[in-house]
């Protein structure tokens, strides 16, 4: 695979000179640039991003290791039945969560022509259940790792018909709710399967450029497809319409995204110097269970309220919410800490690499969700999400279903053979008496 979906790869290649740029970036005062609030992010802090080194290693050396010689090929079809549960579930889900838009086609009808804009707090959440809809992105690893990289096992119609709907829900939510990451989970399973595929494609000379420059290439599209969704979010507002132009406006923005965020986690290092051992980051999923399962922990750490949304708005601007992973690790649990964090993070992203090449179940299903906390880590800590958590235990539920259905598969084809033995008995013939005396 090229080296771009390697997870050292990625952090050697990409995401350290990356860090240098958006620096850069921000500091040029240029005029799209919104950031706002008290600067914190220096050369000191830059040269903090060497704990991507600390994650790249580790990452390298997973990548490296065999776990066991020997490899049995998987039974696509157990997959593929088991991933059809999770999707069932993930459809349910959205059905739930928009359900005041889904069935009342007259609000169905203004929110897709525009002329009904409801904000988050109109649509509603419900707790414990419009969480599943994160489920899908353990449907697209598997849906794309079958479509691209084993084209030779057909896949079921079935499952194109789950993603055409999943697909569509996905995009709905991306516009209604102004959520581009979740775009963002769709779409990296397929760059990973895609990555495979591209690897095997080396006489074409666009193919040849997919590989060498990876994410590089890929940046003109990421600003088209950020440009195109800031119109709809930041652009119309009387705030920036008309005051610049458009596409200084977009690099700009998307600049400022990734600067602010850096800054956040600077500026929270400053203000809050020691470790909190709270998980305001890491463990924000446990914090924030429905129910009120996550309530004994919060009470156990000592955590009441966001430190974060405190530092923005007595530092910063809230509009750029977003605290880096980089530096909200080294709030949670210190440098040393840090430094442990994302030595084992980069040593499971680097097995999960290596189990997702051996074309392994769980590779397939652990690889992307490593991939994006990687490709995100200078927004935010994308493992400690609700989100995350509800993807890996749509990753458990697979699991356990495959190995359910191969129990089944297998039962059902011993008692075939078994039947077939039986009704195969031969017949032994006795001579008729007198005969032979």
């Amino acid at each position: 695979m090229p080296w771009w979906c390697s997870p050292a790869g990625l952090a050697f290649g990409f995401l350290l000179p990356v860090m240098g740029v958006i620096y850069l970036g921000g500091e040029s005062g240029a005029s799209g640039l919104t950031i706002r609030g008290v600067r914190y992010l220096n050369e000191h802090f830059l040269l903090l991003g060497a704990l991507l080194i600390s994650l790249a290693l580790p990452a390298w050396l997973g990548a490296q290791i065999q776990l066991s010689r020997t490899r049995q090929e998987p039974n696509y079809a157990d997959w593929d039945v088991a991933v059809q549960f999770v999707a069932g579930i993930a459809v349910f889900a959205y059905l739930i969560w928009f359900k005041d838009i889904f069935f009342s086609p007259a609000t169905l009808f203004g929110v897709l022509t525009g002329s009904v804009k409801l904000s988050r707090s109109e649509i509603g959440l419900t707790p414990g259940l419009t969480s599943l809809a994160n489920m899908a992105p353990a449907f697209y690893s598997i849906y794309a790792y079958r479509l691209l990289k084993n084209a030779s096992y057909r896949v079921p119609r079935a499952l194109h018909i789950w993603f055409g709907v999943l697909l569509s829900l996905t995009l709905f939510r991306v516009y209604v709710w102004s959520e581009r990451l979740a775009l963002i989970e769709l779409l990296i399973p397929f760059g990973l399967a895609m990555g495979w595929w591209v690897a095997n494609r080396r006489s074409a000379r666009f193919w040849s450029i997919v590989r060498v420059f990876g994410p590089f290439a890929a940046l003109p599209f990421i600003i088209l497809f950020f440009g195109a969704s800031e119109y709809f979010r930041s652009w119309t507002s009387d705030t920036y319409r008309g005051k610049m132009d458009f596409w200084d406006f977009v690099i700009g923005r998307l600049a400022s995204y990734y600067y602010t965020a850096l800054n956040n986690g600077a500026g929270m290092v400053v203000i809050l110097p020691n470790a909190t051992f709270e998980f305001e980051f890491l463990l924000e999923w446990l914090h924030k269970a429905p129910f009120g399962l996550g309530k004994p922990f919060s009470e156990y750490v000592g955590w009441q309220e966001s430190r974060f949304f405190w530092y923005l708005y007595s530092y910063q601007d809230p509009e750029f919410n977003s605290p880096s992973a980089i530096y909200a690790v080294l709030n949670d649990m210190g440098l040393y800490g840090g430094i442990g964090y994302f030595m084992l993070e980069g040593l499971i992203a680097g097995l999960a690499f290596r189990a997702y090449r051996r074309g392994g179940l769980a590779g397939v299903l652990i690889f992307p969700l490593f991939f994006i906390s990687l490709a995100e880590i200078y927004r935010y800590t994308y493992l400690g999400q609700p989100r995350a958590f509800t993807w890996v235990l749509a990753m458990i539920l697979v699991a356990v279903l495959v190995v359910m259905v191969s129990t089944v598969r297998k039962a059902r084809a011993a008692g075939r053979v078994t039947s077939s033995q039986r009704g195969w008995a031969p017949t032994v013939l006795t001579a008729p008496s007198g005969l032979g005396d």
